[in-house]
């Protein structure tokens, strides 16, 4: 945004006043909204720093006071070194009239701030913005104390202060907003973490096109192009057509993760699909299936690596894509089959649990070689085992560790959380906006294996089955989560996500 911001002003001469012009009235329009809508009341406090979004604040105060809203600005730091275009707002305002300034600077107990702010229907917090890199102290920290303390309606200017706008780290204390009014496009710090304190997320336009940056972008996955991506059948369609699709899943003991697999598969649209487990694995499913197809692929629990490989390789060669790894067994001669399959198998395929657990860190290698492309799933025990590293050192970088292994293994990682992330080999990262603790329950993550191999299957190019994969999964868990709160079981899954698919797909048959 720093860059676009320079951008805009160099190469299309927008003055970087018009650009917090804009921006403040963005996010007065969002306040006078609320307060319209019963949501909140005045008077409105704003809480404004030094720097630029102290500017921006400065402007939410003068359009909102224009529309005849009380309106009040308090000051965090010292009216001197107030400098730049939030110089040039500040003295717009104050000439206008009407709205008190007052110093807080010397505020350096909580207290002083809980008494300004006691009687504020709505609190700004225009203090710091997308450039904090040191914790909070001192006078702002007590100011925002208080301001999360506050009896009131909380909007965010930009980004709540004391969050960190790339990673989403709270420098020491952060504001606790109910709505953050982000400008230009959502931030990094803003999405990353499910739990960041950000509220509703609005975007304010800022009237400049945004230019790209060098390098790879993070992307917001929206559920309209989604949906619009999805495979419809015609009124002519038969299962064939709807593809057929290869789980290798389930042993002795696990056949619940292959059946929920399937399952997910089949609501998700495939015409088609085969579950290839061991003998007494197939026993088992053979006693709980209906609309599955079961094939054995070894006699006994582990697996005889040539003869396994074979006869994967010959059932494989009759589908569309395969997804590889739920509940299979883990003994040595397994690991040589999935490495088999993961390497040479012709066909798009999703890997998820004991088959990255398998692999380890010798993924890079074994899919250096591959002709089809490969989706992994890891949870972050799995990605420690994939890559190495410390799973408190992926969480603290979890876009960066899943763009990494995209790019090292030539796959699409999606790495699951909260905020799942979709990686492309080019480190393109796509950011799941639908997130639930629905979802943290036994056996989810091999819904979620069904159903983006189920997209594979009916055609779908392999970034983008993920992707939908991932919005709809989660989609299935809010609904479900809404309903059955902590309740929600993985068998529930798959029926809900054939629920949200039919809710938003047209339903009339293509011409």
């Amino acid at each position: 945004m720093r860059a676009a911001d320079r951008a805009a002003s160099e190469r299309l001469g927008l003055p970087s006043l018009l650009l917090m012009e804009n921006a403040g009235r963005g996010v007065a329009a969002i306040v006078a909204r609320a307060i319209e809508a019963g949501a909140a009341l005045d008077p409105v406090v704003v809480v404004s720093g030094g720097g630029a979004n102290g500017g921006d604040g400065f402007v939410v105060a003068r359009h909102l006071a224009r529309q005849g809203l009380r309106v009040r600005v308090l000051l965090t730091a010292p009216r001197a070194r107030v400098g730049g275009d939030a110089a040039v707002m500040l003295g717009a305002l104050e000439r206008m009239g009407g709205v008190p300034v007052e110093d807080g600077e010397g505020w350096a107990d909580e207290a002083a701030w809980r008494g300004r702010l006691a009687d504020a229907g709505v609190v700004v917090d225009a203090i710091f913005g997308i450039g904090l890199r040191d914790d909070v102290t001192g006078v702002p920290a007590a100011a925002l104390a208080a301001m999360n303390a506050a009896d009131a309606y909380k909007v965010a200017v930009d980004i709540p202060s004391g969050l960190d706008a790339d990673t989403g780290r709270v420098h020491g204390v952060a504001f606790r907003a109910d709505v953050t009014a982000t400008m230009g496009a959502r931030k990094l710090g803003l999405v990353v973490d499910a739990g960041a304190p950000v509220g509703d997320l609005e975007v304010v336009e800022l009237g400049a096109p945004l230019d790209a940056p060098s390098g790879p972008l993070t992307r917001w996955i929206e559920g309209g192009p989604i949906f619009a991506e999805l495979p419809r059948r015609g009124s002519t369609a038969h299962k064939g057509a709807a593809g057929h699709l290869l789980i290798v899943a389930g042993s002795e003991g696990k056949t619940g993760a292959a059946l929920l697999a399937g399952r997910s598969a089949l609501r998700a649209g495939t015409g088609l699909v085969t579950l290839a487990t061991t003998a007494r694995g197939q026993a088992a499913l053979d006693a709980k299936v209906v609309e599955l197809m079961t094939a054995r692929y070894t006699d006994g629990e582990d697996a005889d690596a040539r003869e396994s490989a074979t006869v994967l390789a010959k059932l494989a060669s009759r589908m569309k894509a395969v997804a590889l790894g739920p509940g299979i067994p883990t003994g040595p001669n397994m690991r040589a089959v999935v490495r088999d399959l993961a390497s040479r198998l012709p066909l798009p395929m999703v890997l998820d649990a004991d088959a990255l657990n398998l692999l380890g860190t010798e993924i890079v290698r074994v899919l250096s070689i591959t002709p089809a492309p490969r989706i992994l799933t890891p949870h972050p025990g799995e990605m420690e085992r994939l890559t190495g590293r410390r799973i408190e050192e992926i969480e603290g970088d979890r876009l960066g560790a899943a763009r990494d292994l995209a790019g090292r293994a030539k796959a699409v990682v999606v790495l699951k959380g909260a905020r799942t992330l979709v990686a492309a080999p080019d480190g393109t990262v796509y950011v799941n906006p639908t997130a639930t603790g629905a979802l943290a329950t036994a056996g989810s993550g091999d819904v979620l294996t069904g159903l983006i191999g189920s997209l594979l299957a009916q055609g779908m190019e392999p970034l983008a089955a993920a992707r939908a994969g991932v919005f709809i999964h989660g989609a299935a868990g809010e609904a479900l989560g809404a309903r059955l709160g902590s309740g929600v079981m993985a068998g529930d899954l798959p029926d809900e996500i054939a629920a949200v698919i039919q809710s938003r797909l047209d339903p009339r048959p293509e011409p």
